[in-house]
């Protein structure tokens, strides 16, 4: 898109760094850019989008929890009283690997390496404006798209959601027509969040039975007791007059028992795991409309399974230096969240 006008764009500025603001607001100044909110931190950001909704955020990556990208997350999860779509840039000095995995699972569209230049912000801007991602949606993931291949079990459908950055600069923003459009993407999302936490309660569960079933593993207990919040989220967001809701609220209590008794003795193995298990298939089945039972577990334990060689990987690359430095290695164990 050639000679973009960036004039109509209003943005808003969080960083603790009253340089940074400065210098950012000085680029985007040059560009056109004159309806701009600088904040130090996020305290105030909530009045602020409301006050003034920005079609851009760009946002400190480097501020403790829970500012920068704790707020990014909650905001794309619909947590805060804003446009959930709305374009945001992370901006760190320093991206180290484990800044990058919380920037991915922020849902941030773009991370910008400071200090950076003004066509480094220019050349963000024109992407989000002529190139941005589509959004997916899982159990604990609302971003654009970063997959580099397909992974097993259910498809994860691709989201084109509300872009008032390009609306603006394209002439086509109207305010009633954005609003109608978030409120429509804001729906179909929560229809996607139900399909993937009914699928991620069987993921959990299918990968925890055996380990919590015998007692003693650290890491299927802790993937057990993730099943609580995925559950409650997916109750919340199932709609009150849902079909699903008398066959998922029966699923739900014997869910929720077995988690109850392996709260109050989790150093023993988990008793009744059989019947959590298929009632969290159960809730992945109703959840996608498909009555082949047999076929979603097929799907869950093949999901289990990439995930557990994945983990095996893991384990064996980094028992590798090891083998090399000593003649008997010692074993690893590794820990890592799936979404």
């Amino acid at each position: 898109m050639p000679d973009i006008d960036f004039r109509p764009i209003q943005v808003m500025i969080v960083d603790k760094d009253s340089n940074t603001r400065r210098l950012l607001r000085g680029i985007l100044s040059r560009l056109g850019i004159d309806k701009i909110t600088d904040l130090p931190n996020t305290t105030d950001v909530p009045a602020a989008l409301l006050a003034s909704p920005p079609d851009l955020l760009f946002i400190d990556a480097d501020a403790a929890e829970p500012e920068g990208l704790r707020f990014v997350q909650n905001l794309r999860h619909a947590q805060q009283p804003h446009n959930p779509f709305l374009c945001i840039i992370a901006m760190t000095w320093q991206p180290t690997q484990p800044l990058m995995m919380r920037f991915t699972a922020s849902g941030a569209d773009d991370l910008m390496v400071k200090p950076f230049s003004a066509k480094q912000v220019q050349d963000r801007l024109t992407n989000l404006i002529d190139g941005r991602k589509g959004f997916v949606v899982t159990a604990d993931y609302i971003g654009p798209d970063r997959r580099r291949q397909p992974r097993e079990g259910l498809q994860i459908p691709l989201f084109n959601v509300p872009n008032s950055l390009r609306l603006k600069v394209t002439g086509l923003f109207d305010k009633a027509r954005i609003n109608d459009a978030v409120a429509d993407a804001l729906e179909a999302i929560n229809v996607q969040k139900v399909v993937r936490g009914g699928f991620q309660l069987a993921f959990l569960a299918e990968f925890a039975a055996p380990g919590a079933g015998a007692g003693g593993d650290k890491m299927a207990a802790d993937h057990l007791l993730r099943i609580g919040p995925v559950l409650d989220d997916l109750m919340r967001r199932l709609r009150p007059d849902s079909d699903l809701r008398p066959t998922l609220e029966t699923y739900a209590t014997t869910i929720r028992a077995t988690l109850e008794a392996f709260k109050a003795a989790p150093d023993k193995p988990a008793g009744g795991m059989p019947a959590l298990l298929a009632a969290a298939i159960g809730i992945a089945a109703a959840t996608s409309r498909r009555s082949n039972i047999a076929v979603v577990e097929q799907e869950v334990r093949g999901a289990v399974t990439s995930y557990r060689n994945r983990l095996a990987e893991i384990t064996q690359a980094k028992a590798a230096p090891a083998a090399v430095a000593t003649p008997v290695p010692t074993g690893a164990t590794v820990e890592k969240e799936v979404q």
